[in-house]
């Protein structure tokens, strides 16, 4: 029998969607999107990672052809990477507007002229020389933003602006939120905020000590409804005349978990295997054996760099996120005497560059979904690490609390 060659893949994770890909909709936030441009308000979605929030601003903006320029400062490091970022951000939104007006209008060529000024003082030494060159620079391109803004209709978007606070020297993250936010506020464009780090972020818009202090509407995106989540697979997996049973995309939800950009993982390499027009456990099977290989010496690096008592107490907290840290269960697992010895431990994977833990309220947990289940599918090493774990009860017990839906014949 000849090999079914499958359509082209729509299942997109890992960025954010374009007006091309296929997308679940979600009328509750592009509403409120809309909103804040009629009125040219200020909009921050605060929620869990990979939820979709840049996708949700950047594709409902596209959508209505309204002009967005995004500056995004994952993991910037210092006030001149956050400015190089931006003018080579702002840079490629003035090219975009059109090459030809930026040659014939005498206002869009002062700018572009400006923003290379500052683009070609990154590739010398002049920013070292002069202290006070990156925040003069940073108030420049919030000046060019402010002319464009004056001569036509934009929005603005600033991704994982949390970062600046996180990861600059706290004087400096401070002066920079503090000019951003003096400079927006003369703005009388729509500006949208988004964070993948809920707590920090929230508290930049509900803290009277931070200088965005209620500066803009905080909405918290949920995770896409079950039913309406799984339908989007049904539809996706029938434009390719695959056949995805309901049951099979209940078991396929209930892996990916909440975050729709992990669905759209599974789903991705569900797609990819699949050999048949019926989609069935052994798809999903091979789909999630795939991703947890990939995922493995990422894995493995991190464990290597933790000691034995680290990764049982990361190990702990794969089996029972579930569970308060406090708590007598969690504390046995983990094999320590209190919430403080957790804490130390759990160090090196919180308090780094890119974590893989994290504190919400009483509780830690895996950020990524599929680390989670790659470390609770550790059959030899987490019954080795956590005792109460030895016997093939207790472990498939435990596993069934990470994953009533694991599929039996996976391959680890």
């Amino acid at each position: 029998m000849a090999k079914r060659i499958n359509p082209p893949n729509p299942f997109v994770y890992g960025r954010v969607l374009g007006l091309a890909d296929s997308a679940c909709p979600r009328p509750k936030y592009e509403a409120a999107i809309l909103e804040v441009v009629r009125h040219a308000g200020r909009l921050a979605l605060a929620g869990d990672r990979r939820l979709g929030k840049s996708t949700l601003i950047e594709r409902t903006l596209a959508k209505t052809k309204h002009p967005t320029l995004r500056w995004d400062f994952h993991r910037v490091y210092s006030v001149d990477d956050l400015v190089h970022r931006g003018a080579e951000q702002l840079d490629t939104f003035v090219r975009g507007a059109s090459p030809v007006a930026r040659r014939l209008t005498p206002w869009l060529r002062e700018i572009g002229l400006g923003i290379d000024s500052i683009r070609l003082s990154y590739q010398g030494a002049e920013a070292a020389l002069r202290v006070r060159a990156p925040t003069d620079h940073l108030a420049r391109l919030l000046g060019y933003i402010s002319e464009i803004a004056r001569r036509r209709e934009i929005c603005l978007f600033i991704d994982e602006l949390q970062d600046i606070r996180d990861g600059l020297p706290e004087r400096e993250g401070e002066a920079v939120l503090g000019l951003l936010r003096s400079e927006l506020q003369r703005l009388r464009i729509p500006c949208f905020f988004a964070g993948s780090s809920r707590e920090s972020f929230r508290a930049l818009f509900t803290s009277d000590a931070s200088p965005f202090y209620e500066s803009a509407r905080l909405l918290e995106v949920e995770p896409i409804p079950t039913v309406e989540l799984r339908s989007f697979l049904i539809e996706q997996f029938a434009r390719g005349s695959f056949d995805l049973p309901e049951e099979v995309a209940n078991v396929l939800l209930a892996i990916g978990g909440s975050s729709p950009n992990d669905v759209q993982h599974l789903a991705h390499e569900t797609w990819n295997s699949a050999s048949r027009a019926r989609i069935g456990q052994e798809e999903l099977s091979a789909a999630l054996s795939k991703i947890l290989s990939d995922l493995s010496p990422i894995a493995e690096t991190w464990l290597l760099q933790l000691t034995r008592r680290q990764q049982r107490v990361l190990m702990a907290t794969a089996f029972f996120e579930h569970i308060g840290s406090g708590t007598e269960v969690f504390l046995r697992a983990a094999g320590v005497d209190n919430n403080g010895a957790v804490a130390s431990a759990l160090r090196p994977c919180i308090q780094t560059r890119e974590p893989i833990v994290e504190k919400i309220g009483s509780h830690y947990r895996i950020r990524s979904r599929f680390l989670r289940l790659w470390l609770a599918t550790r059959h030899h090493l987490a019954p080795e690490l956590i005792p109460p774990l030895r016997s093939e009860g207790a472990y498939l017990q435990a596993m069934r609390q990470v994953c009533p839906q694991l599929p039996e014949d996976l391959q680890v």
